[in-house]
Parts: C-alpha cells; structure tokens; sequence
C-alpha cells in the first residue's frame, strides 16, 4: 500500500438514499425555522423601533403645540391685564376730576335720596 492512499474498510454503514433525503429534509426544515425565527425578531425589533419614533414624534408635536397655546393664553391674559389696569386709571382719573369738581359730595341712600353727610 503506498502513503496518501484512501483504503475504505466498509464498517461504517451508509445511509439510503430516502434516509439521506429525509436527513436533509429536517436540516432544511430546521434552518428555515431558524431563519423564520430571525426574521421574526428583527422585524419585532423595526416595528417597536419605529412605533418608539412615532411615539416620540407624537410627544414633540404635542408638547410644540402646547406651548404654542401656553403663548396664546399669556399673550391674551396680559392683554386682558392691561385693559383691566387702563380702566381703573380712568376710573381714578374720573374720581379725581369728580372730587375736584365736588360731584361726589352727596351720598344718595338705596332709595335714590340725597343724605347729608355735613352733619
């Protein structure tokens, strides 16, 4: 026998054609079941990545829009301030003009009577 020869020796049983088929059947079942399960988690993966972007898209805009009516309500309440402040100084300026002119110096009673107040 000369060195690098193969010599089989016929102990190690074959498998049948149908055993061979059926071994690879259940290896390629297997690896499109592994493979199916990688997908699936990838995908899971995508979708909760981009429903966690929508989500946090969401919140952004509602909190711009927020503050945007936050804005609004102080703008519209300082107006309101402001005409509220303009008032009570003309109503002061009135009062003022009144108790310079005496107009105010008679109380008039719920019945619409003048009452003395001098004495």
């Amino acid at each position: 026998m000369a060195w690098g020869e193969i010599k089989k020796f016929g102990w190690v049983k074959q498998r049948s054609a149908y055993q061979d088929m059926e071994y690879h059947r259940a290896k390629r079942a297997a690896f499109a079941s592994d493979e199916a399960s990688s997908l699936d988690s990838i995908n899971n993966a995508v979708a909760t990545a981009m429903q966690n972007k929508i989500s946090g898209l969401s919140n952004l805009a509602g909190n711009a829009a927020l503050k945007r009516v936050q804005a609004a309500a102080k703008a519209k309440a300082e107006q309101a301030q402001k005409q509220i402040d303009q008032t009570l100084k003309g109503l002061d300026s009135a009062q003022k003009t009144a108790d310079a002119a005496g107009v105010l110096d008679t109380e008039v009673d719920s019945t619409g009577k003048v009452v003395d107040v001098t004495a």
